[in-house]
């Protein structure tokens, strides 16, 4: 079973991105024992990280020693038949609660990207040759780019999907937020890039998005029918939800970049 990395990012802040992000971390822990390893590089602590505190490292992208040990990790660990990678108490404390990156080999991980740190990842991302690397491994790349509905976005947007070259990428709307129309000035209409999205995120009621959002909602828990005391309605709600990200991203275990 080929591992797979996913790469959550965004040009812009609060647009659902940990929220995606924690569904596949969650639904990846029912493909594997262990699963997944996650990344976080929002080092302010508010990232995926206070959702699964004992699986996430916090990555500072400015530090040369958190950029080695991220892309590290996962070019260790994505081999059924490599090395576990135990990097002992201590290592690493301030990036991760326990200080530990203790996992069995053949992992899928979940790379929570912050807003503020896009550029910076996806540079390191090129210069590294992390796709030709990964490729040539046979790891899975995909890549989630939460769109805000602004020319600057699109075209940001378009900039990292053009040069990928064999990562899938998704191209996310998510219609829980209220501005998701766009409506270039006549000065900008050329310069607006035609973007396909891949993945609309169903909009969530505030009630159930408040459910889910509760640091100790898990959607792997839900996805197992532990949570017998949610109402029908909300029930329904979440499994749609659900429903709606599995079949927009069913992949094979390879492919091409969504076009």
């Amino acid at each position: 079973m080929a591992s797979v990395v996913h790469i959550f990012c965004s040009d812009t802040a609060r647009t659902g991105k940990t929220l995606l992000a924690r569904v596949f971390a969650d639904l990846s822990s029912l493909r594997r024992e262990g699963n997944p390893i996650i990344f976080d590089t929002d080092i302010s602590g508010n990232g995926i990280i206070n959702y699964f505190p004992e699986k996430t490292s916090l990555i500072d992208l400015s530090m040369v020693a958190d950029q080695v040990r991220m892309f590290d990790t996962i070019m260790q660990l994505h081999d059924p038949n490599g090395p576990s990678v135990n990097k002992g108490p201590g290592a690493g404390k301030k990036n991760n609660q326990s200080g530990v990156i203790n996992s069995a080999a053949g992992s899928d991980f979940v790379v929570d990207v912050a807003a503020s740190d896009l550029g910076r990842f996806f540079e390191m991302f090129n210069d590294i040759g992390f796709e030709r690397g990964a490729a040539e491994a046979r790891l899975d790349v995909r890549i989630y780019y939460l769109v805000n509905w602004s020319l600057k976005s699109l075209q940001r947007t378009e900039q990292i999907r053009s040069f990928l070259k064999s990562s899938d990428f998704f191209a996310v709307r998510n219609m829980g937020i209220q501005a998701f129309s766009f409506t270039p000035a006549p000065h900008e209409a050329d310069l607006v890039p035609e973007i396909d999205i891949s993945l609309f995120l169903k909009a969530l009621s505030p009630s159930v998005f408040g459910l889910v959002n509760e640091k100790e909602f898990s959607f792997a828990r839900f996805a197992s029918g532990e949570y017998t005391e949610i109402k029908t309605r909300a029930n329904r709600e979440i499994w749609n939800f659900l429903e709606g990200i599995y079949n927009q991203t069913s992949l094979p275990a390879r492919g091409s970049v969504t076009s």
